[in-house]
Formats: C-alpha cells, sequence, structure tokens
C-alpha cells in the first residue's frame, strides 16, 4: 500500500466536500415552519440549550408595569408564560427590553435599547404556568453605553465558548460591541467597537448572533457573528472585522410579518445546537400578531461535478488500498468518516482509510473536515457500506483512527 496515494485520494475527497459548500455557510438554510405566536410585539428570542427552548421578549410593558415574555419549544408552541416585573420604576414612562441571550444554568441576560445596560435575570418563582423572573430595579446591571432614547441598544448575544457578549446599536450611528470581562457582581465590562457596521449597508440593526455556540464551534466560520436588519429584510454573515461571508434574503417574508404596511419586521435572532436559525417579528403599526420562523440548517447537497470528484477520491483509494497477489491473511479495505464525539472535539473530524488484516489495522490515512465535509462523507460511508469489504473493514478502521484523535493535519478547506 502507498500511503501517499491514500491520502491524496483523502484530499480529493475532502477537497471536493469543501467545494459543495464554498459559497457560504447561509446558502445551507431552508424554510422550516413559520408560526404565529402569542407573545405581541416579539422583540428577542434566546436559545436556552438546557431546556432546547426558546424564551421570546415583548419590548412594550403590560398596564402594570411588567414585560410578560413568552417560552415556546422548537416546534413553536407556547409552553410557559414569563414575568418581568418593575419596568415602570426604572424612572421611564417606557421600558425596552429589545435583546435576549441566554447564559447558562437557567439565567438569561436581558438588553435595555434606550438606558443601553444589560441585565441579569435568573427565576425567582412560579405557579400554573407562569414563571416569574429577577425585577429589573434588582437586576444586575452592566451599562454598555449611554442613554440613546428609542435608538440603542437593539439585540445582545453571548458567545459560551469565550464568555463575551456581542451587542448591536440600532441606529445614529450604527455600532458592534463587544463586551468583554463582564462581571455582573461588580458591574463592569469592557466594551470595544469591533467595525463600523455601515460598510454592510443596512438600514437599522435588529439583533447580533454568535456561531460559537453549537455545531459550528470549531468550524473555520465558529468566530463569525450573524447580523440582522429587520428593516432591510437581511441577514448576514460576517467576520468579526466586518467581512460579509453569506447573505440570507428574508424579503421573502415581508408579506407574513408586514401584510399592511405598517412597518412588520423581524426583530430578534438565534440559533439552537443544530445550527437551526429562529427569527421573531413584530407587527410595527399592523395588526398586532408576531410570527416565529425557524430556518433549518441543510448540509450543502454536492453538485453533480463534485460528486465525479469524490468518486474518483475513493477509485484512488480503493486502487491502493487493494489486495496485492503476495499478501496473505483475510485483507479488507475501507474508507469511514469520523466526528465527535467519538473523534476530534468540537465538530472537526477526519476521513480515514486503511486496510484491515485479521481484525487488525495495517494503515490508517487521515484527513482533518468540518462538519459539513463529515456529513458528505457520511454519506458516501452509509452508500458503500453495502460492501462486505467496507462492513468488515470501516468499524475497525473508525476505532483505531478515533483513539488516534489526530489533531495536526489542517482542516481540508
Amino acid at each position: 500500500m502507498k500511503p501517499a496515494f491514500v491520502r491524496a485520494g483523502i484530499a480529493l475527497f475532502a477537497f471536493s466536500a469543501a467545494s459543495a459548500h464554498a459559497t457560504g455557510l447561509l446558502d445551507s438554510y431552508k424554510i422550516g415552519y413559520t408560526k404565529a405566536i402569542d407573545t405581541k410585539e416579539a422583540s428577542g428570542v434566546a436559545y436556552n440549550w438546557d431546556t432546547r427552548t426558546l424564551m421570546v421578549t415583548n419590548d412594550e410593558e403590560a398596564s402594570d408595569g411588567t414585560s410578560r415574555f413568552g417560552e415556546y419549544d422548537l416546534s413553536g408552541n407556547k409552553t410557559a408564560s414569563i414575568v418581568v416585573g418593575g419596568c415602570l420604576s426604572l424612572g421611564s414612562p417606557q421600558c425596552d427590553p429589545e435583546g435576549l441571550t441566554y447564559v447558562g444554568n437557567g439565567k438569561y441576560v436581558v438588553a435595555e435599547e434606550r438606558y443601553q445596560d444589560i441585565a441579569l435575570l435568573s427565576q425567582i418563582g412560579s405557579a400554573n404556568g407562569t414563571r416569574t423572573y429577577t425585577a429589573y430595579p434588582d437586576a444586575p446591571t452592566v451599562s454598555v453605553g449611554p442613554n440613546a432614547g428609542n435608538s440603542g441598544l437593539e439585540g445582545i448575544a453571548y458567545n459560551k465558548v469565550t464568555g463575551d457578549f456581542y451587542g448591536v446599536k440600532e441606529t445614529s450611528q450604527q455600532t458592534v460591541w463587544k463586551i468583554s470581562n463582564v462581571n455582573f457582581d461588580n458591574e463592569t465590562a469592557t466594551v470595544t467597537s469591533l467595525f463600523n457596521p455601515a460598510i454592510l449597508g443596512l438600514d437599522r440593526l435588529s439583533d447580533i448572533a454568535t456561531l460559537s455556540n453549537g455545531q459550528f464551534s470549531a468550524t473555520s466560520y465558529g468566530d463569525n457573528l450573524l447580523i440582522l436588519s429587520g428593516r432591510s429584510f437581511s441577514l448576514l454573515e460576517v467576520t468579526q472585522t466586518g467581512k460579509v461571508v453569506s447573505d440570507y434574503d428574508l424579503s421573502g417574508f415581508k408579506s407574513l410579518v408586514d401584510p399592511t404596511n405598517a412597518g412588520g419586521k423581524f426583530e430578534g435572532l438565534t440559533l439552537d445546537d443544530a445550527g437551526n436559525i429562529y427569527l421573531v417579528s413584530d407587527d410595527g403599526d399592523g395588526p398586532n400578531q408576531s410570527y416565529l420562523v425557524k430556518l433549518e440548517y441543510n448540509s450543502a447537497v454536492p453538485e453533480p461535478a463534485t460528486w465525479a470528484m469524490m468518486v474518483a477520491g475513493f477509485a484512488l483509494i480503493g486502487g491502493t488500498l487493494r489486495r496485492r497477489p503476495n499478501d496473505r491473511g483475510l485483507l479488507a479495505t475501507g474508507v469511514t468518516a469520523c466526528f465527535e464525539p467519538d473523534c476530534v472535539d468540537g465538530g472537526i473530524g477526519f476521513i480515514a482509510a486503511g486496510n484491515v488484516r485479521d481484525g487488525v489495522s495495517e494503515a490508517i490515512a487521515l484527513v482533518k473536515i468540518d462538519r459539513l465535509e463529515a456529513d458528505l462523507a457520511g454519506m458516501f460511508e452509509a452508500f458503500l457500506l453495502k460492501s462486505p469489504l467496507m462492513t468488515t473493514a470501516a468499524p475497525r478502521i473508525r476505532a483505531d483512527a478515533a483513539a488516534a484523535k489526530p489533531t495536526s493535519p489542517a482542516p481540508v478547506t
């Protein structure tokens, strides 16, 4: 066997897999559902990775001075009502909780637009399907900027890998903040501006999300951000220097969220562990109906030319791993895709190829791949497992390769 040729075949396969999604992450989404929800004037949404639920904010207080949020399952069904008290006691006739993000252990951080503060909310009570959270005056609070009226802090996102927060100021002037070293006990933080969002060409900023909290965390785009502009009906994937990587046109939803041309638009954004995107809309001055929209993550399907390249890669691998006439013993060859948790943690995996003779792996060649490429490799493995040789070899190759947990090869891009 010639390992160099094996690696070349794997590299050809992985390169072709990478080319299948070279157009950008947001090109890998399709509409999952659209649902009318009970939470009026929805302004923010946060994914709770502990309970696998969504919490949706209402940015207008009730007559008793409380904020009324809603909790929903991932299918869009309401599971609880949420009450946050003390809004009017902040000294303003209007409370404006525009952004929301989950930080773990049942706690949320809400972004108050006008004061440009972020406040840490914890559950303090529950009865009859309604849960009560920390009242605003009692919540630990960190200032992001000075009072800005109705053009301030519009969205907030938490990176659970680094502990940093990211925020967006809606307009006058648009700002993208990185909020580091947040200490709610001391109510301090380090606030810096990442880049000038004017280069994005958006009509106001509505929300922000990180790609680091789910399956994209260890990919080449795990440090990127999603920025939502409701008025522009646009969702952008950007680097932390402001370079646009991919985009998703939301204008097809305008007739749904703004049926009377009264200013209805998307206001909130979040992602679940699987990379699915959830958006919430308010109705502007329209019929007082908010919507929850799911954009379902869908691994890119290769073009015919890409399939041909992957087949060629497997042919090269198979040709170099074939049984030679003078070999002795029971020999099988295989190629397998392996990814977390069995292989490399954090969403990165690898393609492995090798010989198995009498139950012992003779040689293994490895190339690291990201999750999208692993999805494609898994599709090929499922197809090839119909072969008796693959059935024999692939499980053993996977097990031995997983034990090796390779970390040095660079991802194939």
